[in-house]
């Protein structure tokens, strides 16, 4: 039996960390930046001569560039496939009916909707609001259920093949067969959760692109029943990987930092058709310029059984 079976996903999270996370949600402007409780991975020499970080092993950076190339792949994920066009994008809504490459395949004023799953009790989704603010979450692999807060039995979808093989070759210790692709904006915030669904002690990964988020992990001692919490600011390229006794740690976003998305990223995804001008043709995405800008993308990996 894997240790993960030992804990429920409904199980309340403790009202310390609770605490914590609604104080790191209010705290803004030069009472964030100077906050001496975060880890920002920035300062690392800052912590040279204290145990607030230790090296267990270094990756081979030039695999890292591929990490937006998986981005780009499941943002920009062909969606004209009937068995894609099975899934909800959203809790009320479909997808649209006609054919397109891309979720930025229109510009934001174009007539195009999402239907309403029940049109006698939800309206019809622009694209524009759906992009902009109602796109929240979409899920790759296995399809989690929220309701029953548990992976449905039988067949599951492919994991993306792209990102399957840029995760495992950088942490070969999971197995990638699920992933959330987290949505946020400045405003947002998620609350304090566990993963524990999986019945896999492999660790999660989390990929962050985009602003900066800041991110709370706690764990409380078995024996004391203490609690130990971390802060993390993270930035755009940062990877997490929680395992070991991390795996079950208690972890929520309190907050997303708003105007931190690097400029090299601000543009996208109008700068995925760098060439438009030399080859005397129009950007398809240039509507959509400085989306990027306003966003958090988060990529949680599991492994959904040994």
């Amino acid at each position: 039996m894997s240790a993960i079976e030992g804990f429920s996903p409904t199980t309340t999270p403790p009202d310390s960390l609770i605490a914590i996370h609604k104080l790191y949600r209010k705290l803004l402007g030069p009472a964030l930046a100077h906050d001496t409780g975060i880890l920002d991975f920035n300062k690392v020499p800052d912590y040279a001569h204290t145990a607030r970080l230790v090296l267990i092993r270094e990756l081979d950076r030039c695999l890292l560039p591929d990490t937006l190339a998986c981005f780009e792949g499941s943002q920009h994920r062909e969606v004209d496939d009937p068995e894609i066009h099975g899934v909800k994008v959203y809790e009320h809504q479909d997808l649209p009916g006609e054919s397109m490459s891309s979720f930025f395949h229109s510009p934001p004023d174009c007539p195009l909707d999402f239907p309403a799953v029940d049109p006698n009790v939800h309206k019809p989704l622009p694209l524009n609001q759906f992009l902009n603010r109602k796109l929240r979450w979409m899920t790759l692999g296995g399809q989690y259920d929220w309701t029953k807060k548990e992976y449905p039995k039988g067949a599951q979808p492919d994991f993306p093949a792209d990102i399957y093989k840029l995760i495992h070759g950088l942490f070969p210790e999971t197995r990638p067969e699920a992933a959330i692709v987290n949505v946020y904006s400045p405003g947002d915030t998620l609350s304090v959760h566990r993963d524990v669904s999986e019945t896999s002690d492999a660790g999660l990964v989390s990929i962050s692109l985009g602003c900066d988020g800041l991110f709370i992990a706690g764990l409380e001692d078995q024996s004391t029943g203490q609690l130990k919490h971390v802060v993390i600011r993270l930035r755009s390229g940062d990877a997490v990987l929680m395992s070991g006794p991390s795996r079950f740690a208690w972890h929520s976003v309190p907050q997303i930092v708003a105007n931190t998305c690097p400029p090299w990223l601000s543009d996208w995804p109008a700068d995925t058709f760098p060439l438009a001008e030399e080859a005397n043709t129009s950007n398809p995405f240039d509507a959509w310029r400085g989306w990027m800008a306003k966003k958090r993308i988060n990529l949680n990996i599991r492994q959904m059984r040994d």
